[in-house]
């Protein structure tokens, strides 16, 4: 949707009119599909300025900018603020209540099926049909909390902003983040981001004549102890919350000199199995990730055992398709060669191009020579969906295990700059299978560095064949920002939409050139496909249901078999 000036200034025009006020700027503005001004709903922004101290609630629409789901959360504040600032404004707009129903019908006749619908669409559905008189499918717990997204005429702003961190921490386990803070977003003077890029200091000091050198070096030296005190506790909260480190401290931080680097510079890693100390030293926060860890845990096994037969039998038509590939292709593979089975069309590449592999050869194909590593995408935009995607990483490991090919599995999510690799099973452990179940999703998605690590990873094993299965919703999206460097000045972008796609496709690319077949798993909807073929290109597949699940992952791996 394409907005243009006219269309914006007739949407400021609404908003000012409804507020009574022509000196702010209006900070949202609402259109319809076709890019007009939405009459109704502008209305509504104006009189929120109008009818209440608008500072706190714009504090708390900026601070929900800071969190993946901003849009979701704005969404549901301005749901929540259209009912109750209705009401205020009806007294004066009696106009009001026909808008109301014209914009209520137009949501209502612009509806999609439930399934096709994100969480926001079907509680807008659902809160606007009711103003119709409609009634529209939603869940026990979407119910309630659209329910609860009724917020009362006579609360006041401050109220309001209590009232929807209240829900947050209720329906979504998490709450309206500081405004300022920063360890997450550190935002230093231009002229100090080349010092600190290269270790030096980012504060100064007046030093006197008497002790210069003591003070220049207290100058340096403070802000390398509060980063070491910052990365200790980070390292402690991982763990408590993760699980303990597959590797040393002095091998961890070789390989993150080694991959955190270019644009992902002041990031860290984390691997582990979730394998914990016996240990009672975890803080509160800590303690309650792993309890939802082990709640989530059981619902991925539940989900598994109702569907179990559906389950079987993807595994089952899956597992022949690839048993096909290895039947059939087994000691058919080609290779050039200084001596073999002459090619007569070849002879001339001798002479004139100096051309010393103009035989073939016949080389047997191994299975004992592939591996296949599949990497779960484990960020919060998956909380939908946890068992769907635990079942799914099962169903490929399985097959793939009943052919007799090595497999490792593992998920990825970022916290607080940190890429997270949970490792649920190895190379070797074929009867671990079942840990995959231990899935969770929390935190960002930093797709580009977690496919770096896994590169890396998979590149230092001993086998010639490498295969990457990567399931996904193919949205990279990180609070860590990405960092480029031009001239003498880092440059920091945003890591999500066009940058984080990017970013993406460069990674996969690098690692295609370097001997690694990559496929992806699209997870998310039909409307991702756009976004995981540019990344992944013609090597992603989206089942559009359960059933089609097997079929569509079987081809792909088929198709990437058959030219390793």
């Amino acid at each position: 949707m394409n907005i243009d000036s006219i269309q914006e200034q007739r949407a400021k025009n609404i908003i000012w009119n409804a507020a009574g006020d022509y000196h702010f700027v209006p900070d949202y503005a609402a259109y319809e599909k076709d890019g007009e001004p939405s009459l109704y709903f502008n209305c509504i922004i104006g009189s929120v300025h109008r009818y209440y101290n608008y500072a706190p609630i714009h504090d708390m629409l900026l601070r929900l900018g800071r969190l993946r789901e901003a849009n979701l959360f704005r969404g549901l504040v301005w749901l929540g603020l259209e009912r109750c600032t209705y009401e205020h404004a009806l007294t004066d707009r009696p106009l009001l209540t026909t808008l109301r129903t014209s914009y209520s019908q137009t949501v209502w006749d612009q509806r999609t099926s439930y399934w096709d619908q994100e969480l926001f669409d079907r509680l807008n559905t659902a809160h606007f049909g009711a103003v119709i008189g409609h009634h529209s499918r939603l869940s026990k717990k979407e119910q309630a909390l659209l329910a609860d997204l009724e917020f009362d005429s006579t609360l006041t702003s401050e109220q309001i902003v209590e009232h929807m961190n209240h829900l947050m921490e209720l329906y979504f386990h998490c709450s309206i983040p500081p405004l300022h803070d920063k360890r997450r977003f550190p935002v230093f003077p231009v002229r100090f981001r080349k010092a600190a890029l290269h270790g030096g200091a980012l504060i100064t000091t007046v030093q006197s004549s008497g002790d210069t050198e003591q003070k220049k070096q207290l100058t340096l030296w403070l802000p390398a102890l509060r980063a070491e005190t910052r990365n200790q506790k980070l390292r402690q909260f991982l763990e408590d919350s993760f699980g303990l480190s597959l590797y040393a401290p002095e091998d961890l931080e070789k390989l993150e000199k080694k991959l955190c680097c270019g644009g992902h510079r002041y990031c860290h890693l984390h691997v582990t199995r979730g394998e914990f100390r016996h240990s009672s030293s975890a803080d509160s926060g800590a303690r309650t990730f792993r309890s939802a860890a082990l709640l989530q845990e059981k619902k991925n096994i539940h989900y598994h055992q109702i569907n179990l037969s559906r389950h079987m039998l993807s595994i089952s038509r899956l597992t022949d398709r690839i048993r096909n590939v290895l039947q059939c292709d087994t000691g058919s593979a080609e290779e050039e060669s200084k001596y073999g089975i002459l090619r007569p069309d070849r002879i001339w590449q001798a002479e004139k191009l100096h051309h010393e592999k103009i035989f073939f050869r016949n080389i047997p194909f191994s299975i004992g020579n592939l591996s296949v590593d599949i990497l779960l995408d484990a960020s919060a935009s998956q909380q939908n969906r946890q068992e769907q995607i635990a079942s799914q990483g099962y169903i490929i490991a399985e097959s793939l295990t009943r052919c007799g090919i090595p497999v490792r599995v593992c998920s990825y999510c970022t916290t607080d700059g940190c890429t997270v690799l949970h490792m649920f099973r190895d190379y070797e452990e074929p009867q671990y299978n079942d840990h995959i179940f231990q899935y969770i999703s929390a935190g960002w998605n930093r797709d580009s560095l977690a496919i770096r690590l896994t590169g890396e990873r998979l590149l230092s094993s001993d086998y010639d064949h490498r295969l990457l299965i990567i399931l996904s919703d193919c949205s990279p999206n990180d609070d860590h920002r990405l960092v480029e460097s031009k001239g003498s000045l880092p440059f920091f972008y945003d890591y999500g939409g066009e940058h984080g796609i990017t970013d993406t496709a460069k990674e996969v690319s690098l690692l295609r050139r370097q001997d690694v077949s990559v496929l992806a798993v699209c997870t998310g909807r039909e409307k991702d496909l756009p976004a995981a073929r540019r990344i992944y290109g013609n090597d992603v597949v989206w089942a559009s249901s359960p059933e089609r699940f097997a079929d569509a992952v079987g081809y792909l791996i088929q198709q990437k078999l058959r030219h390793l």
